[in-house]
């Protein structure tokens, strides 16, 4: 059905629209009136306006209103066409900014709403909401997920970027990490050993995080994209920005060591620590929520990531993967796993949240318009 509405615009500050017999008038301070106005009973889902930024949301308006500034009735039906036409555009000119030298990986596995820490509590809603970020992120992503409604949600927020999206629907088990869940269950299940929530209490978290390194090398070793760097970015990487509305691109820092493989330091690691003591006592020293290497090198990383774990578990002991990388750097880790590659680990040099410095640090806020 076409929407007839009459629009009286004088310089964006007074705006009045009668839709049938429904009148609606307010005055407007400035354009996000009419911007939110529009888009809550003209725009229908994923016709492009709405996955723009507010100065992209902007530039289309003003140009569809000069366009009609000698009429005084507006169909709706044209302002859709137009901004179909805009979207076409608007996807061209934002896939010309797309890294060709970074790909980012994630996952989401469904393990239901669990516990984290001391009170927080994330479910299925909360990752989703999280993972609107990636609606702006200009590099070439690969999701792996065994969720149904968290595939179509990806495909949603990235289609204007569907171009540079890989969307992995699978069952879980298919990865050797979640083939050891019994394994860690058997473990968690010993009277003493510590909980702490979720990573010695519901054995599937673990399995999840010992996954990151095998989706990461996956993609390389598929050549899902043929870039030079891969890394990993947990959904909720940047959580405290969901609701800005920036494109952004990931860029390797200049100073990282090809070498290696990037980590962010967020505790002191003493080299000296016992290698069981780590685990039980949740010890940490690098951030798992973002790692990134060369191709080679993270494919390399992850077979011998894989092998530690197994050590570990023969050790009865197990937690989240943060717990596997500060013991695998121990004078008694090198000493009997002999890692084949260094970790470089980024200091945080910022008063914001130390958890996420090295994801800002590679987050480049890009201007399209």
């Amino acid at each position: 059905m076409l929407l007839t509405t009459k629009l009286y615009l004088e310089n964006w500050n007074l705006f009045k629209v009668h839709k049938q017999d429904v009148p609606i008038e307010f005055v407007s301070e400035d354009k996000s009136k009419v911007d939110e106005y529009l888009l809550k009973k003209f725009i229908i889902p994923n016709s492009g306006i709405d996955f723009m930024n507010r100065t992209g949301r902007f530039k289309v308006l003003d140009n569809f209103i000069h366009s009609q500034e000698n009429h005084n009735i507006w169909n709706a039906s044209t302002l859709l066409s137009e901004l179909s036409h805009v979207r076409k555009k608007h996807r061209k000119k934002i896939q010309g900014y797309v890294s060709k030298n970074f790909t980012l990986i994630t996952a989401y596995w469904d393990l239901g709403t669990f516990r984290k820490g001391d009170a927080k509590t994330f479910s299925k809603e909360l990752y989703m909401n999280w993972a609107v970020v990636f609606k702006y992120m200009l590099n070439p992503l690969v999701v792996y997920t065994d969720s149904e409604k968290f595939r179509d949600w990806i495909r949603n927020i990235r289609s204007d970027l569907l171009c540079c999206t890989k969307i992995i629907y699978m069952n879980r088990t298919d990865i050797e990490a979640f083939r050891r869940v019994q394994k860690i269950k058997d473990i968690y299940d010993q009277p003493d050993y510590p909980r702490y929530y979720p990573n010695t209490v519901n054995p599937l978290y673990p399995a999840s995080q010992n996954a990151k390194f095998t989706v990461v090398a996956d993609t390389y070793r598929q050549k899902l994209f043929d870039t030079t760097y891969y890394g990993w970015i947990d959904v909720g990487y940047f959580r405290d920005v969901v609701n800005e509305f920036d494109y952004y691109k990931m860029e390797v820092p200049g100073d990282f060591d090809p070498s290696r493989i990037a980590f962010n330091r967020v505790n002191n690691h003493i080299a000296t620590s016992d290698l069981v003591s780590v685990f039980r006592d949740n010890l940490f020293w690098v951030g798992g929520g973002l790692f990134f290497g060369l191709g080679e090198v993270v494919d390399r990383f992850d077979k011998f990531y894989q092998r530690a774990v197994d050590y570990f578990l023969s050790l009865n002991v197990s937690n989240s993967d943060q717990q596997v990388l500060y013991s695998i750097y121990t004078d008694k880790g090198r000493q009997i796993l002999d890692p084949p590659i260094e970790i470089q680990p980024y200091v945080p040099n910022t008063s914001n949240n130390k958890w996420f410095y090295l994801g800002f640090l590679c987050r480049k806020v890009v201007t399209i318009y």
